[in-house]
């Protein structure tokens, strides 16, 4: 009697509704794909959220370069604009981005690796 009590309080405790985000901040997936490769590439970079103005976003891990390899975008409503290039690497030469918010952020970039453009297209998600 007592695991079955035990089995009937867990599973109405559990819920299988979605999570609802209600900021970008915290860890991502992304999936990635190279003019140059072709393939997609998936990793994981974490947005933080700049205390002072909450419009600007710091992503860290961008282009799968590591976490001292960060950039600023401000999101504003399902825009998303380059403030700050490259902390470290190669730099971009285009940068368009959109959001649906809090959900997805797609991403496509060009960055010069000192010999050519090379393209990417990215999307994080929240899986």
């Amino acid at each position: 009697m007592i695991v079955f009590l035990t089995i009937v309080l867990y599973a109405c405790s559990a819920s299988n509704e979605p999570v609802i985000y209600t900021s970008y901040s915290g860890n991502w997936k992304c999936e990635e794909t190279g003019s140059i490769s072709g393939y997609t590439e998936p990793y994981y970079v974490t947005i933080d959220q700049n205390k002072n103005d909450t419009t600007l976003y710091f992503i860290r891990n961008f282009s799968n370069g590591g976490d001292n390899l960060m950039i600023v975008v401000k999101i504003t409503g399902t825009e998303v604009n380059l403030i700050q290039q490259p902390t470290a690497g190669y730099p971009l030469r285009l940068f368009r981005g959109s959001a649906i918010p809090y959900t997805t952020i797609k991403l496509n970039y060009t960055l010069f690796n000192g010999e050519r453009d090379i393209f990417y297209e990215a999307q994080y998600s929240r899986k």
